[in-house]
């Protein structure tokens, strides 16, 4: 008998063993660094980013039939320097854990950015850097934490939050996230959050056209309305943007408009836009060129114009190359 339970046992433990063995799992290592040279009216020449720079470690475990672990952690940098991007967040990106299902979509735990942020770049021909030629100042820009911070590190992200995107279905998609945690401000009054930070994306993609339609509120209520499309013809992509924001504490809001393109001509990309701010009557216009010298590397080059009345505007050129690993 006691024969008996030991082969019985042994043969568990090999299934238990062959079981586990069979899950696959992988890690990766990410990146992207971009810099280049700028020159703006009445300002000396300087070295900065055409878009924010970063190095992440990645990676999923297969748990049995279409579930997954995954896990995200994201450094920021500046390469001019070697200094991180913000001083007060090592990693700055992203740090998540959570399950992944084809079936029932993607639950993160952690801090990411909000779906708002997430997924709003891909109506910016400059990726919403907020940079150089960039439109993301005229494309939805909404402070999602709203507190006062040393350096702005949750500006578009959230910290302690429940994040949830759903599977695609026939081209819809819902993206939405939720604060656990109410926040506290970096300033010397170590501010409290009125509210826990809450958004909520509802986005369309099939065939050449893409859509938008976000909502968000931040820690002291203020929130956004923001709606975007794209539609792609060939070689030509037209991109627009539409929000308002209401400010809570001071009983004001803020209209922003963008309308931008693209064009390939042979390998390269035209990109061009305008964008304006109501309320301001700040503006900006540029155009740019992207020329790939691979797949993860690439030359570009930027023209643009902003005026800001309350401030002198520019005329600024850059000049970069990026490459993504």
């Amino acid at each position: 008998m006691k024969k008996t339970l030991s082969i019985l046992a042994l043969g568990a433990l090999a299934g238990l063993s062959g079981s586990a063995s069979a899950q696959s799992s992988n890690v990766q290592i990410y990146g992207y660094i971009d810099l280049g040279l700028v020159k703006e009216s009445g300002k000396t020449p300087r070295m900065d980013r055409g878009q924010n720079n970063w190095l992440g470690f990645k990676g999923t475990e297969q748990l049995g039939g279409d579930l997954a672990a995954i896990f995200n952690v994201q450094m920021r940098f500046n390469p001019d320097t070697g200094g991180a991007e913000k001083s007060t967040a090592f990693f700055q990106g992203e740090t998540t854990v959570g399950l992944a299902s084809t079936r029932f979509g993607t639950v993160r735990l952690g801090r990411a950015l909000t779906p708002l942020w997430a997924k709003k770049w891909i109506y910016d021909p400059w990726y919403d850097s907020a940079l150089m030629g960039s439109l993301a100042n005229y494309n939805g820009d909404f402070n999602s934490d709203g507190l006062v911070t040393v350096d702005y590190h949750n500006y578009s992200r959230a910290s302690n939050a429940v994040y949830y995107s759903s599977p695609d279905m026939a081209g819809f998609s819902v993206h939405a996230d939720a604060e656990i945690e109410r926040a506290v401000g970096d300033d010397a009054a170590r501010t409290i959050a009125e509210t826990r930070q809450k958004g909520i994306s509802l986005n369309y993609a099939n065939g050449g056209l893409n859509t938008m339609l976000a909502y968000e509120k931040n820690h002291i209520d203020s929130d956004i309305v923001y709606v975007a499309g794209g539609y792609t013809m060939g070689a030509f992509t037209l991109l627009g943007s539409y929000s308002e924001t209401k400010f809570a504490r001071v009983n004001d809001k803020l209209t922003s408009m963008m309308l931008a393109a693209t064009y390939m001509v042979g390998i390269d990309t035209i990109r061009g836009g305008y964008g304006k701010i109501k309320e301001s009557g700040n503006d900006k216009f540029t155009v740019g060129v992207n020329h790939p010298l691979s797949k993860r590397t690439n030359l570009y080059a930027d023209l643009y114009r902003e005026k800001l009345v309350d401030v002198d505007g520019s005329t600024g050129v850059a000049l970069g190359i990026n490459h993504t690993f």
